[in-house]
């Protein structure tokens, strides 16, 4: 049985955009309406679909006025035995409005299945009489779910006149979370839930997060008691309010508000300001009322007896205090949008109601508040508190799987996925060098563990705003713990740790220029910290106390974090970064910026080459701040890879970042095991540079491993078994003058030896009982990709040489190219 209770009609036609959530039927006269599949109720918005167990599973009864429950509602099998919604007799079937608009509704057949059929009331028409009167006008009861998210912008959702879950008595209502069950103010017959701050709903089963917090008769927030407002405090307070009276805010000494205290209230729609030092309050009153429903700021500046205040861009009005106190002693918490005992202060701050609107912002002495419960913000409790921009997504689609959240108590936007830009998201796009524009970010699996000690960070940047974090991981969502962090403000970069103890800030020396690339280099080794922006100089920092290492389990941010009232207060992180990030290094590991992100929001591509793709045949761009440079696989060569290589490669040249790779497994099973034999000739322009490696995928400390490579014009050959790493040093002449080498390097078990150009044998053990060598990521000649992690900071750069004549045990002679799997930026050796 399809459930079509009692719709709406909306202008237009069935499309896959359409707010139905389960069916659409096109009508005859342009118009649309929502249906339901077997088993659930349409909601009185006209759209959504409620389970029909979901509403018998609650255990209170559904009463209608006259008396029907929900047992019997929806048992029901005889048309005339179902009461006539708001017990409307024949005669009184529909509602005529004002401008001669009228709403018609007919009786439901057994089935459910007659149209009640709404006048469809266009947006236009509403927006324009919305001054003057508000949905409840029309005598029409609203109920819109937590999940219904769309609404159409040509139409509105006017509901005939459905189930009313109206409760006589406690014992049929069952609250939630915490919630209690009250007698309603406008009518003492009946009951609803008074629901704790963070719930919502009438069993206040729907979890809220008050981020714009919505106020009515009986609502009110706590936060914790002023401090350092005794002497002076200023109050910048922005609003929105539907009523031309309520108490905003107070706090004070007694809990009547007798002795000292502050006020903020509405009085016949004027702001009036009270305090008092302890000798008779002083009154300060706006000089125009404010505008209802719409958007107001306030601002109060009090220096002990004198006070300022401003309403909007109205004329500044001054006041003062009675006697000689200048202080006020503050002992209450700070209260919002009333009292929990509104008759107890209601003498003393002239307003006899709550305030009734909405919040946005509330700074006092420069703290912002975080209107959520205090797990996550400062509120300490409430009551009552809905959100004001629960509904601004219902004219928000987004696609590709966006989501719409809110930009303010007014309206959404789309939070697009990576992969995708736009306003809604609509377009697809390949994420190259990351551009972040305010409300971006890229999210990881956090450092955990991995930096108890030590951290080596480096970013490469671009920013087009001052302000803007470019780097977050922390311990807790509570605004306390752990974290690392590098922010801008300002201009000014800031690098930020706090290892339990109290935080150490590390500030440049000079502001960074925006619109141009940046490279910053930071450390920590225990409590010790460095910061090194460009050619500034380097400075360095202590964190306090005595811990000494950081742990980080929450997901590690780039150019942004998920919601700022979320991190450390002590990062001192407002906002998101705006601005290009090409590079990021933890520990010699270039972060994969798209590949390895957990997650990502409304990130686009920064103005670079590399976006432009200008490698040819498959070569990579790399970004080197404000240039490119491409590595061209085997075959190609030139600036973007255009450049076909047909000559044959005996010795391959090798520019630093150059490597060839191989799998083959009559390569590979000579060099793991218990024995190596390698016998190699080569060339190096530059005193350092990888020749061979041979390890594991994931490389630890402990990880097998076995390398040749030139560290300051000497020949290093080390390998590590498992039980300890030897390094063999041929120390008796350098390699590095550009002239052709040989090199013998052998291994039976624990024993290696080297030998360079037929001179001296060196020779080594490594320690420990292990005697073989266990691999399982090929052989690199010349070089390898992410080199600094791969060979855990062993090497930094490939050779700058020549390779020729690789010989494994003996007799196996490896054809460098061919027996190559991959190789990149091959040329033939000059």
């Amino acid at each position: 049985m399809i459930s079509r209770m009692s719709e709406a009609s909306f202008l237009g036609e069935c499309r896959e955009d359409s707010p139905c959530q389960h069916l659409c039927f096109d009508l005859h006269d342009g118009t649309f309406e929502c249906a339901c599949k077997d088993g659930f109720t349409l909601s009185v918005n006209g759209y959504s679909c409620i389970e029909n167990s979901k509403l018998r599973d609650r255990n209170a009864s559904l009463w209608l006025e006259n008396g029907t429950s929900s047992e019997d509602f929806f048992n029901s099998d005889d048309k005339d035995s179902l009461p006539s919604f708001h017990t409307l007799n024949d005669e009184s079937r529909s509602y005529t409005l004002k401008d001669g608009v009228e709403i018609n509704f007919e009786t439901l057949d057994k089935d459910f299945k007659t149209r009640t059929h709404n006048r469809v009331l266009s947006y236009e028409y509403l927006h324009e009489n919305s001054a003057s009167r508000s949905l409840n006008s029309f005598n029409v009861p609203k109920t819109v779910s937590h999940n219904d998210v769309f609404q159409p912008m040509n139409t509105i959702a006017v509901s005939t006149p459905s189930v009313h879950q109206v409760f006589h008595t406690c014992l049929e209502l069952q609250c939630e979370n915490g919630g209690h069950c009250v007698f309603e103010e406008t009518s003492k017959r009946t009951v609803r839930c008074k629901c704790p701050l963070g719930f919502s709903g009438i069993f206040c089963e729907q979890a809220v997060e008050a981020k714009y917090p919505r106020f009515r008769e009986d609502s009110y927030i706590a936060l914790p008691i002023l401090r350092d407002a005794h002497k002076s405090m200023q109050v910048t307070l922005e609003f929105r309010p539907e009523a031309n009276d309520g108490l905003i805010a107070y706090s004070g000494e007694k809990p009547d508000l007798r002795g000292d205290f502050i006020s903020i209230a509405l009085n016949k729609g004027f702001i009036e300001f009270r305090f008092d030092c302890g000798m008779g309050e002083g009154v300060l009153i706006s000089d125009q009322p404010v505008v209802l429903r719409s958007w107001n700021t306030l601002t109060i500046y009090r220096d002990r007896w004198d006070a300022w205040m401003q309403l909007n861009s109205g004329t500044q009005v001054q006041g003062r205090s009675k006697g000689l106190f200048s202080r006020i002693t503050f002992r209450l918490n700070l209260y919002l949008g009333g009292s929990p005992n509104q008759t107890l202060v209601a003498d003393r701050i002239q307003v006899q109601t709550n305030f009734r609107g909405c919040l946005r912002h509330l700074a006092i002495n420069r703290h912002v508040y975080d209107f959520r419960i205090h797990s996550r913000g400062d509120a300490l409790e409430g009551s009552d508190i809905d959100e004001c921009s629960a509904d601004v997504c219902s004219q928000v689609t987004c696609l590709n799987g966006g989501q719409c959240v809110a930009a303010s108590p007014d309206y959404g936007v789309c939070l697009c996925p990576l992969g995708f830009i736009g306003d809604k998201c609509e377009s697809a796009m390949k994420l190259i060098v990351p551009l972040f524009n305010g409300s971006s970010y890229l999210q990881y699996p956090g450092l955990g563990n991995t930096v108890l000690s030590f951290i080596e960070l480096q970013i490469i940047f671009k920013p087009y705003r001052p302000n803007g974090v470019l780097f977050y991981n922390g311990y807790k969502m509570d605004g306390t713990g752990d974290f690392i962090s590098l922010n801008l403000i300002n201009g000014y970069l800031e690098f930020r740790f706090d290892l339990g103890t109290g935080a150490a800030v590390i500030r440049s020396e000079e502001p960074l220029a925006v619109g141009v690339w940046h490279s910053v280099f930071i450390s920590r080794t225990g409590r010790d910290g460095i910061l090194e922006v460009d050619d500034q100089p380097k400075v360095e920092g202590i964190s306090p106390g005595a811990f000494t290492q950081l742990s980080l389990p929450l997901n590690m941010y780039v150019g942004g974090v998920h919601d700022a009232r979320d991190v450390a207060r002590k990062a001192s992180i407002t906002e998101s970064f705006t601005g290009c990030i090409q590079k990021v290094v933890i520990n010699g590991k270039t972060v994969k910026l798209v590949d390895d992100a957990l997650a990502g929001i409304n990130v686009a591509n920064c103005l670079h080459s590399c976006v432009e793709e200008p490698c040819k045949n498959g070569g990579h761009c790399e970004p080197k701040m404000a240039y490119y440079s491409c590595h061209c696989h085997l075959g190609y060569a030139g600036n973007n890879c255009e450049k076909e290589v047909t000559e044959m490669i005996a010795e391959p040249m090798f520019t630093g970042g150059s490597y060839l790779h191989y799998f083959d497994e009559n390569i590979v099973k000579r060099i793991r095991g218990n024995k190596l034999d390698i016998r190699l000739k080569f060339r190096s322009f530059g005193p350092n540079g990888l020749l061979l490696w041979s390890g594991k995928k994931e490389m630890s400390a402990a990880a097998d491993y076995l390398s040749l490579g030139l560290k300051e014009g000497y020949l290093h050959f080390q390998y590590n078994l498992g039980s300890g790493e030897v390094i063999i040093v041929y120390n008796s002449t350098r390699v590095d003058d550009g002239k052709w080498h040989t090199v013998r390097a052998t291994r039976i078990e624990q024993e290696g030896t080297l030998v360079v150009d037929g001179g001296i044998l060196i020779s080594g053990a490594s320690p420990g009982i292990l005697n073989q060598l266990n691999v399982n990521n090929g052989l690199y000649l010349g070089g390898m990709e992410s080199i600094a992690s791969l060979s855990m900071n062993k090497y930094h750069s490939g050779l700058v040489g020549c390779l020729a004549n690789v010989t494994l045990s003996t007799n196996y002679h490896i054809r460098l190219i061919t027996h190559a799997t991959t190789g990149i930026n091959i040329q033939a050796c000059l």
